[in-house]
């Protein structure tokens, strides 16, 4: 028999059919972990008991320490979709594929969304986590190939022709100093009424960041920089799972940034696919100007609604740490529902402003429409008002800048993909 884990919150005991291990003394606070050996008392060799503390912290967290084993979980209706996501997101670490049963049908449709969830978000994870020279653009587009032929979603991969004839500059630009080519991925997902309007999920696709010819004094961790297309690519993998109600269009832009004798230099001026030209000023600045033609390319394809994720700026890290993960919105009505999901998943987000003054530094040159980047405090929202430079009047964007919350301890995190899809899901209207 499977051996038993349940969650309790402070303050609750064990259930009647554990009432023989009654005595033991549990801590319950949260994330301590109480092993109870049964001593064939029961058909299993232990039981493993979870404090989940006062209930005011992320639960997930707490079943997500509980060491990877075949368990039949004990759940309540509070506990079950948090123990499916927790074990199987634990789990992740370890390569043995781990079997986990509800003990009571009364939640099983919880328990098993939860194990969906944390399983589609290890996709990103596994992804993010492969070395560069594995997971190179190609492959990368292999991934999303795979993603809409098992969803039997339309997918359409401009290729650096394409590109070139459409005119997205931008992207071209930073793809200059790599020996590989470049791409910007489409895919639409048709969950919703024919009529609705679409919601666009755009995510940097950077599957290694050199900086360019301003070149990286440190480029550890940088096979990373491609977290917010991974992530996106399993939002709206999620999305088509549980079959939620919505139409979706996800526009990846993926390249490497390297150096070559092709490689693109300070002082070059681009022409985007919206058509402003922009000024380089910094080849590390290289995220924002994929992300500027994908912005353009979802808006062209009829989104309304706009969400970009990226590891965009080292600015959001020293501001908000590795805990938050940086939000900008130009619209109250699109970032409140956000963040009513965003407490919902417990992933937590902080708004930071973009406004006029930063726009406005950014319309500096004398050659160009804008600059791409700029030696200036607050960095993250410098940033953010350049990607806000390709959003049009009327449509309702939220940039997430994940660059602080996509990885911990060289682990990739999926992080946000929980909340985009619970805000799509239930929040969204």
């Amino acid at each position: 028999m499977k051996n038993i884990c349940i969650g309790l919150f402070e303050g609750e005991t064990l259930p009647e059919s554990l009432a023989a291990f009654k005595d033991v003394k549990l801590d319950l606070e949260f994330g301590k972990i109480t092993t109870i050996h049964t001593l064939n008392q029961l058909d299993c060799e232990k039981v493993v008991v979870v404090g989940l503390g006062d209930g005011k912290k992320n639960i997930k967290e707490a079943f997500s320490k509980v060491e990877a084993d075949d368990y039949l979980v004990y759940a309540t209706e509070n506990t079950a979709y948090a123990a499916g996501f927790g074990l199987v997101y634990g789990a992740y670490s370890y390569k043995d594929t781990k079997v986990y049963d509800l003990e009571s049908d009364d939640f099983k449709d919880e328990f098993e969304k939860g194990k969906t969830v944390a399983r589609i978000v290890n996709h990103a994870r596994e992804m993010s986590d492969m070395p560069a020279n594995f997971l190179t653009p190609d492959h990368l587009v292999d991934e999303a190939k795979l993603v809409a032929e098992k969803y039997d979603m339309e997918i359409e991969v401009l290729a650096q022709d394409d590109l070139e004839e459409i005119g997205a500059g931008a992207l071209l630009a930073v793809n200059q100093g790599s020996d590989r080519p470049c791409f910007m991925v489409v895919i639409r997902y048709d969950g919703g009424k024919q009529d609705e309007d679409y919601t666009a999920l755009v995510g940097k696709g950077l599957t290694y960041d050199a900086g360019g010819y301003n070149i990286k004094s440190n480029m550890h961790g940088m096979k990373y920089d491609m977290c917010g297309a991974a992530n996106m690519l399993c939002a709206l993998e999620l999305l088509a799972e549980l079959k939620v109600e919505k139409n979706v269009v996800c526009v990846l832009p993926i390249t490497e940034n390297k150096i070559n004798g092709h490689g693109f230099v300070d002082g070059d001026v681009i022409t985007s696919l919206s058509g402003k030209t922009i000024e380089v000023t910094n080849t590390d600045a290289e995220g924002r100007l994929i992300l500027a033609d994908a912005l353009t390319m979802a808006q062209k394809l009829g989104a309304s609604r706009v969400i970009d994720m990226a590891t965009l700026t080292g600015a959001c890290v020293r501001a908000l740490g590795s805990t938050y993960t940086g939000i900008f919105s130009n619209d109250d009505s699109f970032y409140l529902p956000f963040l009513g999901a965003s407490k919902a998943t417990k992933e937590q987000i902080w708004r930071l402003p973009v406004d006029e003054y930063f726009h406005s530094e950014l319309k500096c040159s004398k050659v160009a429409d804008l600059i791409n980047s700029k030696t200036l405090g607050g960095n993250a929202s410098l940033a953010a008002a350049f990607l806000e430079e390709f959003i049009e009047e009327g449509t309702k964007w939220i940039h997430l800048d994940i660059a602080g919350t996509s990885d911990k301890d060289e682990v990739a995190t999926g992080v946000m993909i929980e909340t985009i899809v619970h805000f799509l899901e239930n929040e969204c209207k």
